[in-house]
């Protein structure tokens, strides 16, 4: 929840009406943050936020003593994390290239903010844009990854094709030892991660997994 009247007047000019709202409960990352991350060291880490929207992730992860950088198009984005002192650039989510990161991250954090379907017809660009986020983490860094997959119905696509998409999508995570889960209606609302979408997908590593997870198909 945003407070600071420049803060709520900066992010009044949001592209998404989610990210516009103030009053948005940061509750949702308080929950990822306990079931997920609470065994985790902060202090003097290095983190990447994709799409950071309101800097919820950012706010907890900084006073944790973390240092957290942000990557979005929206420039109501990148103007709100400036004002908080977020390290922010603006980037399309779209073309991340990890050789233009000058360092090594101890994470990444996206909350979604990537989309199966901005590949879909082009499996061998979906693979590249993942490898590229997991080539940003150090060896033994964690990732918490829960893509949007909600363009599906732009696209046209039949049923098998959207299917084979999402798989592409979950084959490169696991092949890279991260754990993919398609998450049920209730797990999702309870991290803020619903909508309509074509699956309800969620990629850790290194991550330990809650035991709220077990009623979830496996991918």
């Amino acid at each position: 929840m945003l407070t600071d009247p420049e803060e709520i007047r900066i992010i009044s000019n949001a592209i998404q009406k989610n990210v516009q709202d103030p009053k948005r409960s940061r509750e949702h990352f308080l929950r990822i943050f306990f079931d997920f991350l609470e065994d985790k060291d902060f202090k003097d880490k290095i983190f990447l936020d994709l799409g950071p929207g309101q800097y919820d992730f950012g706010v907890l992860a900084s006073q944790r003593g973390a240092l957290v950088y942000g990557i979005d198009s929206d420039p109501a984005v990148i103007e709100l994390g400036r004002y908080k002192g977020f390290p922010v650039t603006y980037g399309n989510l779209e073309n991340i290239r990890a050789d233009e990161c000058d360092t090594d991250l101890d994470g990444v954090f996206c909350k979604y903010s990537i989309d199966a379907f901005w590949f879909a017809i082009d499996h061998r660009s979906l693979e590249k844009h993942i490898l590229e986020i997991i080539k940003l983490i150090r060896r033994g860094g964690w990732a918490w990854i829960a893509p949007w997959n909600g363009a599906y119905e732009e696209t046209g696509l039949s049923a098998s094709d959207i299917h084979r998409i999402l798989s592409v999508q979950a084959a490169v995570f696991k092949r890279f030892g991260f754990n993919a889960f398609d998450l049920t209606e209730d797990v999702s609302k309870h991290y803020g991660i619903h909508g309509k979408t074509a699956n309800r997908a969620l990629f850790t590593l290194n991550l330990r997994i809650p035991k709220r997870l077990e009623v979830c198909k496996k991918l």
